[in-house]
C-alpha cells in the first residue's frame, strides 16, 4: 500500500496546488459527509501520511478535466466532496481499532448502513453508505490493519453511484474500495 500512498500524494498534490483552504467546509453541512479530523490526529507525523481534501472549485476542475477516465470524471461532477487519511498510527494499535468501531457504530446508529464489514486476524474494514430516498449521497470507507498499524478513513459526500465507484478508487489509490458490494 505504500506505493499508492505516493501515488495518491502526488496526485492530490496536483490538484490541490494553490487551491485556497476553507475557514469552514461547505460539504460539512452535507448528510453525507463525516468529519475525520479525528482520524488525522491519531496519524504519527514522523512517518507517511496521505491526506486528501477535495471539494468545490478542486472538484469542478476535476470533473472539467478532458483527459482520464470518464467514469471517474462523472463521479467527480456529482460530489461534494472527497476526503482521505492514510497513515501509520501513533500509539497503541488497540486505541485506533476502537476508535474506528466507535466511529462504525455511531453512524450505523444514525442511519448509515453498512454494506460489507470484512475481519480477518489484522485487518478491520467497514464500509457504510448514507441513503436520503432511494440515492445513496454519502460513503465511508474504515480501515485498519494492525500489523502496519496502518489506518484508512476514506469519506465521499454527494450522490454515490457504486458502479462508477472503482475508477475513482483506481484514480486516487484509495485501498479498500475494491472490497465494496457492486464494484467491479
Amino acid at each position: 500500500m505504500r506505493t499508492a500512498h505516493v501515488i495518491l500524494a502526488a496526485t492530490a498534490a496536483l490538484f490541490l496546488a494553490g487551491a485556497p483552504a476553507a475557514a469552514q467546509s461547505a460539504a460539512a453541512s452535507h448528510p453525507g459527509y463525516v468529519d475525520g479530523a479525528t482520524f488525522r490526529a491519531l496519524v504519527d507525523d514522523d512517518k507517511e501520511i496521505t491526506e486528501i481534501n477535495l471539494e468545490g472549485p478542486t472538484l469542478k476542475a476535476l470533473c472539467n478535466k478532458k483527459d482520464g477516465d470518464p467514469e471517474a470524471r462523472e463521479l467527480y461532477c456529482q460530489l461534494k466532496a472527497i476526503h482521505a487519511v492514510i497513515g501509520s498510527v501513533r500509539g497503541p494499535a488497540a486505541n485506533a481499532l476502537t476508535l474506528l468501531k466507535q466511529t462504525d457504530q455511531k453512524l450505523a446508529a444514525a442511519g448509515w448502513q453498512r454494506i460489507a464489514r470484512i475481519k480477518d486476524e489484522t485487518s478491520w474494514i467497514s464500509v457504510l453508505t448514507h441513503v436520503s430516498g432511494d440515492q445513496i449521497d454519502g460513503l465511508v470507507a474504515l480501515i485498519f490493519d494492525s500489523e502496519d498499524k496502518e489506518i484508512v478513513f476514506a469519506n465521499l459526500a454527494g450522490p454515490v453511484d457504486l458502479s462508477n465507484l472503482e475508477a475513482i478508487g483506481d484514480t486516487l489509490k484509495v485501498p479498500g474500495l475494491e472490497h465494496i458490494p457492486g464494484v467491479d
